[in-house]
């Protein structure tokens, strides 16, 4: 589901160009406008779901959130060139179905998991890794060269929904809300206190978050019109967008590992520091350095993902886990995807064929996010009188 989930947000990202030709847009952000539609709604049904999930079974949200996702993927085939704003409806309610996703899957399994809650993340994360991985080959492989971008959505919406009911026959709901009293005893130590305090170290939570997903779903709306111009070194951009994710069939279960064994606080340093340095080194054109870039932003990526799931996973009682990566991810994902649609503006307004523009989104958010990680020392000094 994880997999089946991220593959349906990017797996036509490289044909954007036969797209916009086929609608008859001219402008880059006319194209990146439709991330920022999707994650409004992804961020809304993050939070949305983030609250059912404390009352209701969290196995069927999943199940409606993929059906709404997968059918809409199969509408989209059918949208006529005159209507491009029904394609942007179908996006949106796209965005309300993929957001139930994170709430409810990642409550399920480090309910299941309890005291090895990065070992939970990071093996349910190695579904995003290839989600991520298949969807730019099959985008470019099988959707540019020979489907076409209709034929490519119907595919894909189709595989989608029958996997969903695949989920749903097969997939057992897990009801334990409570944490038992040992591992409250354990934990309890490390988790911010009720109230006041528990709500402001979310917030300021989100604002890394945001930062990170402003960096990687920009990545994927850009490099499209990046490569088409000539600034990636002859790599075609199938391979440039897989590796954001493919380290993370090993880097992923090992940052599960070391989180329960060094903190996740430490790792979410180490790894969002990876990734903005990577995604800053794009703005070099050496194909050396290109493939540096290439390893340590998708290396520093796909470990984030974990790192940072894993600490929100830390913040609360599991009665109010599903809450906290609600709010966390809503604001996250929603915000960050939305603002990550502005990269095309920027490319548009330093033009889509000279690398000034792309260039300059690759340095400011790889520094922006390197400098974002200064907020969670600010939490664990807000968590530091629980712990005394």
């Amino acid at each position: 589901m994880h997999g089946l989930n991220h593959y349906l947000i990017i797996f036509f990202k490289p044909v954007y160009p036969a797209m916009m030709e086929y609608f008859g847009l001219e402008k880059v952000a006319s194209i990146t406008e439709r991330l920022t539609i999707f994650y409004i709604a992804y961020g809304l049904s993050n939070f949305v779901s983030g609250f059912l999930c404390r009352r209701y079974s969290r196995k069927l949200i999943l199940f409606f959130g993929m059906g709404l996702m997968s059918i809409c993927t199969v509408l989209i085939a059918f949208v006529p060139a005159e209507m491009y704003f029904l394609a942007v409806v179908l996006v949106f309610l796209m965005g309300l179905g993929g957001g139930t996703y994170h709430p409810a899957a990642n409550t399920l399994i480090t309910s299941c998991y309890e005291g090895r809650h990065g070992h939970a993340i990071g093996m349910l994360a190695v579904g995003s890794a290839t989600g991520f991985i298949a969807a730019p080959f099959i985008g470019q492989y099988i959707g540019a060269a020979w489907l076409g971008f209709q034929k490519l959505f119907l595919f894909s919406g189709l595989i989608a929904l029958v996997f969903d009911f695949v989920f749903l026959l097969n997939v057992k709901d897990h009801e334990g809300f409570e944490v038992a009293q040992a591992d409250l005893a354990q934990n309890n130590m490390t988790r911010l206190p009720p109230g006041k305090v528990l709500i402001v170290g979310i917030v300021l939570i989100c604002i890394p978050v945001t930062v990170r997903e402003i960096v990687g779903w920009s990545f994927y709306e850009i490099t499209p019109f990046w490569v088409e111009s000539g600034f990636s070194a002859g790599l075609k951009i199938g391979l440039i967008q897989a590796m954001q994710y493919a380290p993370g069939l090993i880097t992923q279960p090992l940052t599960g590992k070391l989180c329960d064994r060094l903190t996740p606080l430490r790792m979410v340093l180490i790894t969002f520091v990876m990734m903005g340095v990577g995604i800053a080194l794009f703005a070099v054109s050496s194909p050396i350095v290109l493939w540096v870039a290439l390893i340590t932003f998708g290396a520093g990526a796909t470990a984030s993902t974990v790192a940072s799931e894993t600490y929100m996973a830390g913040l609360a009682h599991q009665r109010d886990r599903s809450m906290v990566y609600g709010v966390c991810l809503s604001v996250g994902l929603g915000l960050g995807g939305a603002l990550a649609g502005t990269c095309g503006w920027v490319v548009d307004h330093f033009g889509r064929q000279n690398d000034t523009g792309y260039y300059l989104w690759f340095l400011t958010i790889g520094a922006a996010l390197v400098l974002s990680t200064v907020i969670y020392p600010i939490v664990e000094h807000l968590r530091k009188p629980r712990i005394d």
